[in-house]
């Protein structure tokens, strides 16, 4: 328990230690009178045999305050009626003064150039209240300040502006032909205007309104018509740096309070209730059948209780949709390699819509069993023109499955990269409905039933996908679930790449297939000592049917589908553990596997310890085109393994297996090896292990690096603007870590998942900018990956040597980020022949903070790779961007960005443009940018702008001929306040493009009125000229308009 202070006390000892580290997890609750919990996520804690530091010579106090003001909250249950948050923030305080706010102490900081800086933040309930800040030294002298407060009930924010121009135009040559503009060139009167608007505010019972409408630019007459129509491309709009300033220097934030595809946003909430019209997400993913995963344009509404069940769970909630997309879903599927790099299959997707996780399937059965969700910013960074992913760490293609015998080099179970993303197929407008809904209702602590549904009209026809699942739960370790679920049609596909993207295939249902199928699934789990308390141990089982033709969201069903299983692990002695795995895959006229394992665990004493393997497995192929390199028959094989447990900072083991017997065209699985692991300090460990067998050698080396709340993460410069929050305390750990498992997982179930997107929550010392303790300067971590893997349906075989290096720095003003990746793939094609792939890629950024004005940052991305296949094959793309900003804090007379970026893009063969085609084209360009403002005196303010781009593009990738396409863009402009209410502006524009001979020039003069802070009208002249040399399509326009401003 916590005391009055907050801070509370845990200790505990082991009955065993396990060098060189055991790794815990821990999570935080809080709890109101009522039995409801707020609960944070899952924590990372190492426990070793010594420390770097001795205990007695760490300040207790001050390491508490690694985390102050960081906000990690994933389970919010307890309500917050009323009131609001109360901030205060300083600095300067001098030496030995303490700061009181609201009765409690806060921590200032004492870092070398922090300046003393100290925040605090409260929530306190509606109403009138006096809050005092106290700045004293040990005898109680010193400063009080007061500042009396009114929070009311109800509290609104809104903007909003009217725009109207009339202007009458003389236009001569054919305007609307080349610019496409039949309105602004039609020597007509015209009256344009645009109409938006924003507010958010809170009502007394408690409820926000948030409310927002842009009409866009447009006639007058017309602002209107088509109100709740879609515009896709600003679906969940995102400030990408590589295409705008990387940085403008102010610190500020963006955050999307209003996301919508069309002209219109309203969300009315209560709590967790709510009802809106704009962009959501949906993420129904409680029934393993029926994942409903999209990012959609629409009305939704959501209704849950306040109660929740003893675990934490809402007791009832609804959830409903109805949606006018005009996107499709895409669902990407990739083998780890190793690497970072990952090429999507389609090209400009929609800014915002990805959702990227990772998933742990098993070897035998393809099932998932584990999944991790990733964050953007966090855990990766994404181009979407390019279709390009970049993890922040490597991927490798297998994970620790727990058992003895390895059946390949890699062994262990598969690892996935899921991308689910939308994208506008070619120029087809698509006019389909989407409808769904997910409701679940649990009668008490142990039953829950819930239903899940999806349908979507189509001009060719119609898919549906309707489940419901019943879950029985005795414990978090005890449950039963059964679910059911009946597709109708192609609901999904999938496409699927062992090599990061540079070849696909599909897994879809045959064309024209419109069939009703049904799955059906039963998981069970079950913790011994539930229901024997003198008995432990714990027993998982489960069965899967799919029917032919059943479609969802990662399931795919050309025939009749089963997948059968379970593990039962269990303590015989006291020094004695037992493990039983088995999994049946059974398809019709198609592979049929089964793999059956027992784990023998004795430990001798503390530091010795043997374990005793053996597995069975059987391939068989009744398809009726069996590929030449599957791989069928039945295969024994067995192992025995040594550890020895120093019970220090290393742990050193050495196996050997062989196989018994083997039948058909399978190989012998022979293998001897070698591992262990070395923790050099309490925060880094090494581990490895080297083999060599029938199979061939495998090396696996990785680092593993503790983070804690003072480590900095230096992974992606595109940090800078972008998000809310960039996370970078709010979260910790690595891609390997922080799994969500279906079976092991104590705390919580799988099928309970909690799926968020968007930005993580901020933390108050993050949002003030200042540290309580120095951060770590340095992270580091390297991964090296030799050996075979072999594709579970064809049986295939990829030889693999991956390695990389990352390394994270931090001094001062200057951060640094850098990786370096290898890999070198040898494939085999369905000839039996081989095919070899060799990558690099490189990632650096890097920042400067000169001086609170001035700012650097910038990166750069290169990658290569080259197929003995031909150069038709490859793949290549540099990024490098450099951003400047000054932005003055005492004297903003100057404001000054600047930006270079070249890109470099070969996109890989099997990459599809927006219009369907092959992305077939070679593009590079240089893109220089600087914007500037300066006021002269307090009337006079000039402003301009220089962009260039020189481009080339090449048709032909074999045999590149680049022809150039560039352009210059010129801007100047000068402000006027002449007198008092009185403006006047003149700005002149010129844009050339000289390889098509264009050129457009513009001169822009207008003098404007205040009639109040709301209201202003003015008066100005238009001129602009338009030449193009090599069609000579020359026009020219001037006229004179009236514009009127309205702001509230």
């Amino acid at each position: 328990p916590f005391n009055e202070q907050g801070k509370a006390q845990w200790q505990y000892a082991f009955d065993r230690y396990s060098a060189p580290r055991r790794q815990l997890k821990y999570v935080l609750r809080v709890y109101d009178r009522y039995g409801n919990f707020d609960e944070t996520s899952e924590q990372s804690l190492w426990v070793v045999d010594t420390l770097e530091v001795n205990n007695s010579e760490r300040d207790a106090d001050k390491e508490l305050l690694v985390g102050y003001g960081e906000n990690r909250l994933a389970l919010n249950n307890i309500p917050l009626q009323g009131g609001g948050v109360v901030s205060v923030s300083g600095e300067q305080v001098p030496e030995g003064h303490t700061v009181w706010f609201a009765g409690r102490e806060l921590p200032v900081s004492d870092i070398t150039g922090s300046n003393g800086k100290f925040g605090g933040e409260f929530i306190i309930p509606s109403g009138l209240h006096t809050v005092e800040v106290a700045i004293t030294d040990d005898d109680g002298n010193g400063n009080v300040y007061q500042r009396d407060l009114e929070l009311p009930g109800s509290d609104w924010f809104y903007v909003g502006i009217v725009d109207v121009t009339a202007s009458q135009d003389d236009t001569s040559g054919p305007a609307e032909l080349v610019t496409g503009n039949d309105t602004d060139y039609s020597n007509e009167f015209n009256v344009d205007g645009r109409l938006a608007f924003y507010a958010k505010g809170r009502f007394a019972n408690d409820s926000v309104l948030t409310m927002s409408a842009d009409t866009r630019e447009g006639e007058i007459g017309e602002l209107f018509s088509n109100f709740m129509d879609k515009s896709p491309d600003s679906l969940f709009r995102r400030i990408d740096p590589d295409y705008y300033y990387p940085s403008f220097g102010d610190d500020s934030t963006v955050e999307e309070d209003a996301p919508t595809s069309g002209k219109f946003y309203v969300k009315w909430q209560k709590e967790n209730n709510y009802g809106m019209w704009g962009n959501f997400d949906i993420a129904y993913l409680d029934n393993s059948l029926a994942h409903v995963d999209r990012g959609l344009y629409g009305a939704n509404i959501n209704y849950e209780t306040e109660s929740a069940t003893a675990f934490g769970e809402k007791r009832f909630v609804v959830n409903l949709f109805a949606a006018e997309p005009g996107t499709l879903a895409g669902r990407d599927e990739f083998l780890g390699t190793g690497g970072s790099l990952y090429y999507l299959r389609r090209q400009d997707i929609l800014t915002g819509s990805e959702r990227l996780r990772i998933e742990v399937r098993d070897a035998v059965s393809g099932l998932v069993v584990g999944v991790k969700n990733l964050s953007y910013g966090l855990d990766y960074d994404i181009d979407y023109i390019q279709g390009r992913i970049m993890l922040s760490e490597p991927l490798s293609a297998s994970a620790v499955s727990g058992m003895l015998v390895d059946s390949r080099d890699f062994g262990g179970n598969d690892v996935y990269l899921v991308a689910r993303y939308e994208y506008t197929p070619g120029f087809a407008e698509l006019d389909d409905i989407t409808t769904g809904g997910r409701i679940h209702y649990w009668f008490n602590n142990m039953i829950k039933l819930g239903m899940t549904a999806e349908d979507q009209e189509y001009s060719g026809g119609e898919t549906s996908l309707n489940a419901f699942d019943l879950t029985v739960r005795k414990s978090a370790g005890s449950w039963l679930k059964l679910e059911q679920s009946t597709s109708q049609g192609p609901v999904s596909s999938t496409l699927l790449s062992n090599d990061g993207g540079f070849e696909f295939n599909e897994i879809a249902l045959p064309a024209g297939t419109n069939v009703k199928a049904r799955g059906q699934r039963v998981d069970a789990s079950v913790r011994l000592q539930d229901f024997f308390s003198s008995f432990k141990g714990t027993f998982s089982f489960y069965n899967q049917q799919l029917d032919a033709g059943y479609a969802a969201p990662g399931l795919i069903a050309n025939t009749d589908t089963s997948h059968t299983g379970g593990m039962l692990q269990i303590p015989v002695f006291e020094s004695v553990d037992v493990k039983l795995k088995a999994d049946a895959m059974d398809q019709e006229n198609a592979l049929n596997t089964e793999a059956y394992e027992l784990n023998v665990d004795y430990a001798m004493n503390k530091f010795w310890s043997f374990g005793l393997g053996w597995r069975e497995d059987k391939r068989t192929d009744n398809s009726p085109s069996v590929p030449l390199t599957q791989q069928q028959g039945e295969r024994s094989d067995a192992a025995l393994r040594a550890t020895y447990n120093s019970r220090e900072n290393w742990l050193a083991y050495g196996y050997v297996q062989d196989t018994i017997d083997v039948t058909g065209n399978r190989e012998d699985n022979g293998r001897v090896g070698v591992g262990g692991d070395y923790r050099f300090t309490d925060r880094f460990k090494l581990d490895g292990e080297l083999s060599s067998g029938d199979l061939g050698a495998a090396l696996r080396l990785g680092t593993n690096y503790q983070m804690t709340d003072a480590t900095d993460l230096y992974t992606s410069y595109a940090l800078e603007d972008e998000r809310t929050d960039n996370g970078m305390k709010a979260r910790r750990g690595n891609l390997a870590s922080g799994f969500k498992t279906r079976y092991s997982d104590s705390a919580s179930m799988y099928m309970e998942e909690r799926y968020t997107h968007g930005d993580v929550p901020t933390g108050l010392t993050h949002a003030l900018g200042f540290d309580l303790v120095i951060n770590d300067r340095l992270n580091f971590g390297g991964d090296i990956d030799i050996g075979s893997l072999f594709n579970n349906v064809t049986g295939a075989e990829i030889k693999r040597k991956a390695a990389g290096i990352r390394v994270g720095y931090k001094f001062s003003k200057f951060t640094y980020a850098g990786a370096l990746e290898y890999r070198v793939d040898e494939s085999e094609q369905e000839d039996t022949t081989f095919a070899e792939r060799t990558t690099w890629l490189t990632k650096n950024s890097i920042k400067y903070q000169v001086s609170a004005d001035w700012r650097l940052i910038g990166k750069l991305n290169h990658s290569q790779s080259e197929s003995s296949l031909g150069d038709f094959y490859d793949g290549n793309f540099t990024e490098a961007v450099v951003g400047y900003a000054f932005r003055p804090v005492s004297n903003d007379a100057l404001n000054a960005l600047f930006k270079y970026t070249y890109f470099y893009n070969m996109p890989t063969t099997d990459q599809i443009t927006p219009n369907d085609g092959a992305a077939q084209y070679i593009q590079k360009s240089h893109i220089l940018s600087v914007d500037a403002m300066y006021d002269v005196t307090q009337s006079w303010t000039i402003g301009g702008k220089y962009a260039q781009r020189i481009g080339k593009l090449s048709l032909d990738r074999e045999n590149p001929q680049f022809f150039d396409s560039g352009a210059s863009l010129y801007v100047v402009r000068a402000d006027w306040h002449f007198v008092h209410r009185w403006d006047a502006l003149i700005e002149g524009r010129l844009l050339e493009v000289p390889d098509a001979g264009d050129s457009r020039s513009g001169l822009l003069v207008a003098i404007y009125h205040h009639f109040n802070k709301h209201v202003k009208a003015g008066v100005g002249y238009n001129f602009t000229d338009f030449s193009d040399d090599l069609t000579d399509l020359d026009y020219d326009s001037h006229g004179l308009f009236i514009n009127a401003v309205g702001k509230f």
